[in-house]
């Protein structure tokens, strides 16, 4: 680092704070069912048309950028490199343990040197600005995601950014305006279970109405695995992982982790839902950081237009005994007048089997993991001029499904899109 570690982490927060303004990212109330006043929408983000990407062929290498190598992002690092005709050319994160790391997984993976930048704004100026760099791979904060993606469109650069797409409607609506002024820039949102032949053949036969309507949808998140973004996760720069812990850099639990469930039945409805209603807790961990304002334990109930209600719950208070995980679990389910599908597990579960078995119906055998296959398919409409499996249309859907379950959950009533829209 240029500059030492207090001076980082001040010019850190002070960045921080100017773009978390910018954007209009305001701090959720404190109190248990605390009002979330009007929806705030953000402010209007303007749109910019950027370079024509260069023409790559079937057997050309794609030349990447990575912007934000923490632990998510090394860990699609580290599934990048085992894909063909990739080739890693500069990173930009301002922890120099990061840089270090993903320096030696390129070494590793039989890469060359590759250029690393720890300025907090080198991610624009400089990696962007590179014309050896057809595609970024992005994997920061949620607060930075919009911004991002906005300025890979400005710079004529394939983008594969993390989940969620952003955490503002102003900047979803931006991001789909973006793509439309940037028709050859292939932008895809990391919602994996997309690049899944699990969830996709699954999806096929809920369209295919093989359950008998989209009817009654449940779906969870609970995690024994935390709570994360506590204080004594700080890293050798700030934030560490304390933004997960923060609504203005994380968008909450329903947007930083629920968007990925909120895109599955988006997938299978073909649409956003109309309302929501909800009921959660901010108050759980309050005792070990009193700045801590996400939602870690919530319930809510999502109407769409096809009839189909859903029933999730997000929680991170899940037991643990002697290393055996209790009342934990993600997934993902819709059933039907005919049956049932579990999309996560590849089962199809038939009210009344033809064989007189009530056993499920392993449909289709995952091949690998989502995480590969979704980058997988990214390389694949880069070098073949096809869609995306997960577009910016698709990342707003999810986003405002998340905006809509947290304001729901923030007033503790039922509250219909339209009020965001």
């Amino acid at each position: 680092m240029q500059a030492g570690a207090s001076e980082s982490r001040r010019d850190f927060l002070v960045r921080s704070a100017g773009l978390a303004a910018a954007a209009g990212l305001a701090a959720v109330g404190a109190g248990c069912g605390a009002s979330a006043g009007r929806f705030n929408r953000g402010p209007a983000v303007s749109v910019a048309e950027g370079p024509t990407p260069r023409r790559i062929g079937a057997d050309d290498t794609i030349r990447f950028g990575l912007i934000g190598i923490g632990g998510h992002g090394r860990y699609d690092l580290s599934r990048l490199l085992t894909l063909k005709g990739v080739e890693v050319k500069a990173v930009a994160d301002p922890d120099p343990e990061n840089l270090r790391q993903a320096v030696e997984l390129v070494k590793k993976a039989g890469g060359g040197d590759i250029d690393t930048y720890d300025g907090f704004d080198d991610w624009k100026n400089k990696l962007l600005a590179r014309d050896d760099i057809d595609a970024v791979f992005t994997a920061t904060p949620c607060y930075l995601h919009g911004p991002i993606h906005l300025a890979c469109f400005a710079a004529g650069k394939h983008f594969y950014g993390e989940k969620p797409m952003c955490i503002e409607a102003s900047e979803a609506d931006a991001l789909v305006g973006a793509q439309r002024r940037n028709p050859h820039v292939k932008g895809q949102i990391g919602f994996q279970r997309r690049g899944s032949r699990l969830y996709a053949e699954g999806i096929r036969r809920i369209r295919e109405d093989e359950i008998g309507g989209m009817i009654d949808g449940r779906g969870a998140w609970n995690n024994s695995w935390g709570p994360l973004g506590l204080p004594h996760e700080k890293a050798s720069t700030w934030p560490g992982r304390i933004w997960l812990g923060r609504t203005k850099y994380s968008g909450d639990w329903m947007l930083e982790q629920a968007c990925h469930t909120w895109d599955v039945f988006c997938w299978a409805a073909g649409s956003m839902p109309v309302a929501a209603s909800g009921v959660g807790r901010r108050d759980i961990y309050r005792d070990l950081d009193p700045e801590r304002d996400v939602t870690d334990f919530y319930f809510a109930h999502l109407e769409f237009p096809n009839g189909l209600l859903v029933d999730f719950e997000h929680s991170w208070i899940c037991p643990k005994t002697d290393g055996q995980e209790r009342f934990n679990g993600v997934f993902e389910r819709i059933a039907g007048k005919k049956g049932g599908i579990d999309l996560g597990a590849g089962l199809f579960f038939p009210r009344e089997p033809k064989d007189g078995r009530n056993e499920p119906i392993n449909y289709r055998p995952e091949e690998g993991c989502h995480y590969t296959a979704s980058l997988q398919a990214f390389l694949d409409a880069i070098r073949n001029d096809t869609p995306v499996v997960c577009g910016v249309e698709e990342g707003r859907m999810a986003t405002y499904t998340g905006l809509l379950v947290r304001e729901a959950v923030y007033r503790g009533r039922r509250v219909e899109m339209k009020e965001l829209m």
